[in-house]
């Protein structure tokens, strides 16, 4: 290597030698250059002498003649009644009009229309020419109408005409002495340039020679940082291969022999094709090689570092980072290949996309476990709360009154932990959306304070509110997202107040980001700790004190409250001294609105709506005797039916008016339902259908809307539920016949209808299944069905050993009979099926 070098070097010197030659080619050149730029500037000097001005009094002089034809036009065109006169008065005009636009809008008039004696004069004829064109493209009698007018204008154009003729000859002949004069001193600073040109030329040549000499002794100092440069490459981690266009190995550094396990030796000379590119990747190689040299195209010269896969000499094939550039030896072009082994990085990246897409997975596991538990949990709350429903109106002594009153309230805790969960899971799914609208603020405030008046006057709060400064009425905001945030706030300010007050405040601010909206809840209560402020917004998080031990929740209400004002945009926080109280602020964006056009928003109750003929769908014995029982009990005519295709018979049939459409159902389910009796011609194909569904996540409201629902009712179901929807898709129909009168059924309980309901639906499934079906799909649906009713009736291991059938059916998993024998044994150990 240091011999090509010394060879190298000796070639710069006869480099150097040619490059002084060359100087002095240059110098001479220049100087012709210069003698050559002289003579045409003369030339330019004498053609400015006469060019420029010659043009300029030309068209001056040439607008005083147009003119004077313009105007000697319209004097014959007066004196005779030819109709050439005419086109000859025309044809002048044009030819006029276009000299003074010339003038107008010329560059080189721009400088002479900014003295105003030219300018000014050019613009008033202007003006006059553009007033005659409506007569000169008028009909001919209207021109020769006009032609007295024509005259009296071209009078008063002629002085405005002198005027600018003699400015501009006057602006020009000024300017052409001026541009003689800057031609001299360009003469004279052209001849002082040339001489210290040479001057430099000169002195250029004597540096150069010492240049040279300088270069002689640098090139040995070359040579050593050759050297050292060439111990940094051997000791280099990363493998540096040098070859030419053709792809012939030039250098093969120590790293490169550990990483491809070739000796230095064994390549050189070989072309880099069969020493280190794959088999399959060598004909993309030579291709790309190719066009290099025919086109000198860089697809990867001089792109960073790619990554690629390389060869050792075994035949591993191996990842590599590959940075490649072109570099100049001598008068041959190489081609220096930086590559580095990241065999283990790419090892360790395949273990880090494995744990993410683990994680993925555990996520998406997750919601489905929560959607899942959504529809389990609220199946059996349905036939809870819908049975304590039924109870609660039969004859009960003052005890039971009581114990069902406390499981009612019980089913409603646990229906708000159940949504608050999933508003938590919402979020962290994503599928949380803002859904803003225009609301009345003060209503929403109103509104809010009316639902928890109850709770605060039981524990003799007082609860106000009212606006700080002008008031904000109509706004466009997220109203569901703030009315939830104000009523966990509320919530909270009335579970922790005893004899107080509690204050909604609510006051407009103008920030530099925009105005914005802040509302406070005050309350007198037993107020939170410092400690405690920090996490009072965090999940899972509950502060009190022992006297409030009572009314401990999950702790998800302010992080749900956190969740939702930051998806407004906004922020929220707390400021509190125990023992006196606490202000739980929020701010968020406020954007006015126009609320004229807005429906009225106080709520009222669902008026009794009179007998209707209902078509009720649903496939759970349990929920399809409390819903039968809610709607016959409020005047209602009820047609059942257990899957969907008896609903989409019964729908082609008979027009009801309205359809209570549960969602997952066997053979066919609410969905495939709604969608074949839209599309078919049946007698209630437009009759309205309301979704029946555990399921209360906004994407599967979505889905219902899509297959052609109208409505959505959540279980468990309630009368005011059932009022509200058939109030509000049955106002306008006409009321159903009267069924006919039956004979009286034998006097059963409600109670005893569904035990018994309950009881054949389990012995039938077991029945079943003892049979060995093979429809997996059939299996997890009926297990699926009797899961639900089994722990509205306290056989809890019953459900789970069914959840675990269902489960395994889903996954086509090997233990299914195994969790079947499970659950036979479950049912026949379970205790007797009880409601109360």
């Amino acid at each position: 290597m240091t011999e090509a070098f010394s060879n190298r070097r000796k070639g710069d010197a006869s480099l150097w030698r040619r490059g002084r030659l060359l100087l002095a080619a240059v110098g001479l050149l220049c100087v012709l250059a210069i003698t050559f730029l002289v003579s045409e500037i003369v030339q330019e000097m004498r053609f400015l002498n006469s060019a420029s001005s010659d043009n300029v009094h030309w068209v001056l002089s040439q607008a005083e003649v147009e003119f004077l034809e313009f105007h000697n036009a319209i004097d014959l065109a007066r004196q005779s009644d030819d109709p050439q006169a005419l086109e000859h008065v025309v044809v002048e005009f044009d030819v006029f009009y276009s000299r003074m636009m010339t003038l107008g809008t010329g560059s080189l008039y721009a400088d002479l229309r900014a003295i105003g004696n030219f300018g000014y004069p050019v613009s008033v004829i202007r003006e006059k020419l553009d007033a005659m064109i409506p007569l000169i493209d008028g009909s001919r009698a209207d021109l020769r109408a006009g032609l007295g007018t024509l005259a009296a204008e071209a009078d008063e154009i002629r002085p405005l005409l002198r005027r600018v003729a003699t400015t501009g000859l006057q602006f020009f002949a000024e300017r052409s002495d001026e541009s003689r004069s800057s031609v001299a001193v360009t003469m004279l600073r052209l001849a002082l340039i040339t001489v210290a040109l040479v001057l430099a030329l000169v002195v250029l040549l004597s540096h150069t020679r010492r240049v040279s000499n300088q270069t002689e002794r640098r090139g040995q100092e070359l040579a050593d940082a050759y050297a050292r440069l060439n111990t940094i490459l051997q000791t280099s981690l990363d493998a540096v291969v040098v070859s030419d266009l053709q792809g012939k190995i030039l250098n093969f550094n120590a790293a490169a022999e550990r990483i491809f396990q070739y000796s230095r030796d064994e390549v050189i000379g070989r072309n880099i094709a069969e020493v280190l590119i794959p088999d399959d990747y060598r004909a993309a190689h030579a291709a790309g090689m190719a066009r290099m040299r025919d086109t000198g195209e860089h697809r990867v010269v001089g792109h960073g570092r790619i990554r690629l896969e390389s060869k050792r000499r075994n035949g591993q094939i191996f990842p590599v980072e590959l940075a490649i550039e072109k570099a100049q030896a001598g008068e041959e072009e190489v081609m220096v290949a930086f590559l580095r082994d990241i065999s283990h990085r790419v090892a360790s990246e395949k273990e880090l996309v494995e744990a993410r897409d683990k994680a993925l997975a555990g996520e998406k596991a997750k919601a489905e476990f929560l959607a899942m538990m959504t529809h389990e949990i609220r199946t059996p709350l349905n036939g809870l709360l819908g049975n304590l429903a039924l109870l609660d109106k039969t004859a009960l002594s003052p005890a039971q009154g009581r114990y069902v009153r406390n499981m009612q309230i019980s089913g409603g805790v646990l229906m708000h932990h159940v949504d608050t969960v999933l508003d938590v899971a919402r979020f962290e799914s994503g599928v949380s959306v803002a859904r803003e609208e225009v609301v009345h603020l003060g209503e929403l405030f109103q509104n809010i304070v009316d639902s928890q008046a109850s709770a605060a006057e039981a524990n003799g709060n007082q609860m106000l509110w009212g606006w700080v400064g002008e008031p904000a009425e109509w706004v466009r905001i997220d109203a569901s997202r703030l009315r939830q945030v104000l009523l966990n706030l509320v919530g909270n300010a009335t579970k922790f107040t005893r004899d107080g007050r509690i204050l909604i405040e609510a006051e407009r601010s103008a920030e530099a980001t925009g105005e914005m909206l802040e509302i406070r809840v005050i309350d007198s209560g037993i107020g939170i700790s410092e400690e405690d402020q920090e996490r009072v917004f965090n999940d899972f998080q509950t502060v009190g004190d022992a006297n409030f031990a009572g009314q401990a929740g999950t702790g998800l209400g302010l992080g749900i409250a956190r969740r939702f004002v930051e998806a407004m945009g906004g922020e929220i926080g707390v400021e509190s001294t125990p023992g006196e109280g606490s202000v739980f602020w929020l701010r968020v964006p406020l954007v006015l609105a126009d609320g004229s056009g807005q429906p009225e928003q106080h709520s009222a109750p669902a008026p009794e709506t009179p007998g209707r003929d209902i078509l009720l769908v649903e496939d759970n014995e349990i929920n399809l005797e409390l819903a039968r029982e809610m709607l016959t009990g409020l005047g209602h005519r009820v047609t059942e039916a257990r899957d969907g295709e008896q609903a989409v018979a019964a729908a082609s049939g008979h027009r009801f008016d309205l359809i209570l459409m549960d969602i997952r159902m066997p053979r066919l389910d609410g969905l495939g339902a709604t969608r074949a009796i839209r599309s078919g011609a049946g007698a209630s194909r437009d009759v309205p259908i309301v979704a029946l569904s555990a399921n209360v996540l906004p994407e599967a409201r979505d889905s219902f809307t899509e297959a052609g629902m109208s409505g959505f009712l959540p279980k468990p179901l309630t009368e005011d539920g059932l009022l509200q929807v058939i109030a509000r898709f049955c106002s306008s129909a006409k009321p159903a016949p009267e069924p006919a009168p039956q004979p009286p059924e034998p006097e059963i309980s409600p109670m005893d209808r569904l035990r018994r309901r309950y009881e054949d639906e389990t012995r039938t499934l077991f029945d079943w299944l003892a049979t060995g079906p093979a429809d997996r799909a059939e299996i997890a649906h009926r297990a699926h069905q009797v899961a639900g009713s089994a722990a509205a009736f306290g056989q809890s291991e019953l459900r789970e050993a069914l959840v675990a059938v269902e489960m395994a059916a889903d996954r086509n998993a090997p233990e299914l009979g195994a969790t079947i024998a499970a659950a036979r044994a479950a049912w026949e150990n379970a205790p007797a099926p009880t409601l109360s």
